[in-house]
């Protein structure tokens, strides 16, 4: 299968985004795939947990705050309380006030509506940390 001039043929990992406005949701997969990323979006924090656990490791979550179900505090809580899934990272991508951020620790926050360079930025950021560090045994 051949590529457009400029197109990125090495894949860059796989990127769970978990957002419940599916116009959002679509947009960050487009816009994370053509940036070389695999991508497994959902609006299910259970079904995100549960794609945290299935290789290829995923190397970072962008977690929407204001979920059906379970709020992105919950997901995140849960997701650091596992030893297997604690050290993947986090970035908050959400419209919610610093407020209505508890629970959350040090992770990245990419306020609503995002910027793309921002959120590459911050992608960058924390996968090359990742890489630096290698995946938790």
């Amino acid at each position: 299968m051949s590529r457009a001039p400029g197109s990125i043929t090495e894949r860059r990992g796989v990127v769970v985004v978990l957002e419940d406005n599916a116009d959002t949701r679509a947009a960050l997969s487009e816009t994370l795939s053509r940036e070389g990323y695999d991508v497994f979006a959902t609006a299910d924090g259970i079904e995100a947990l549960d794609r945290l656990k299935i290789v290829p490791r995923p190397c970072v979550v962008l977690l929407d705050l204001h979920l059906a179900g379970m709020s992105g505090a919950d997901f995140y809580r849960r997701q650091q309380s596992d030893p297997a899934l604690a050290s993947i990272p986090v970035i908050a991508v959400t419209a919610a006030p610093p407020d209505q951020r508890a629970g959350l620790g040090a992770i990245p926050v990419i306020r609503k509506p995002f910027d793309l360079d921002e959120l590459r930025f911050a992608i960058d950021r924390v996968t090359s940390r990742e890489k630096k560090a290698g995946p938790a045994s």
